[in-house]
């Protein structure tokens, strides 16, 4: 599959709110039981999920279609505690448009919102702050494409 441009992925990603279709999300973690979790709640309130637990599928996930927001660890099983921060930039680099929610039982915030993050919240989290989260986030971007289009509320 070849890797998507950021042009195309803010195409797709306008055109999903532009239309109302499902919101599609990559979580990253390496804990089977939080994707497990994450897949459940998300994908019965209506968002498409896709989950990886390395960072080595995460660049290629990344690489393989535009997601609307990341949500992801920032300590990964088998790495130096650096590798959340790695996905952070992957996105910004390869989809500056997403969204990037960090969820974390380690590390500090100042890294991961200097690298782009638009949040940061420690584990354990409860589900219904994840979904205020995304509704804002939703909403923001179909403010934006309105905006851009010319057809913002005044």
């Amino acid at each position: 599959m070849s890797p998507i441009s950021a042009q195309d992925s803010a195409s797709s990603i306008h055109a999903a709110h532009s239309t109302r279709e499902p919101c599609r999300l990559l979580i990253v973690d390496d804990e089977p039981a939080m994707l497990f979790a994450y897949r459940r709640l998300l994908e019965g309130n209506g968002y498409q999920v896709d989950t990886c637990e390395t960072l080595e599928r995460a660049v290629e996930q990344i690489g393989s279609r535009p997601y609307f927001a990341v949500l992801t660890d920032l300590r990964l099983a088998g790495c130096d505690g650096a590798d959340g921060l790695q996905v952070i930039v992957m996105v910004r680099e390869q989809q500056p448009q997403a969204k990037i929610i960090v969820v974390t039982g380690c590390g500090d915030q100042e890294a991961p919102l200097t690298l782009g993050a638009s949040y940061f919240f420690r584990k354990p989290l409860e589900p219904s702050v994840i979904f205020d989260v995304l509704r804002h986030l939703q909403e923001d971007a179909r403010w934006e494409a309105a905006r851009g289009t010319d057809t913002a509320v005044k």
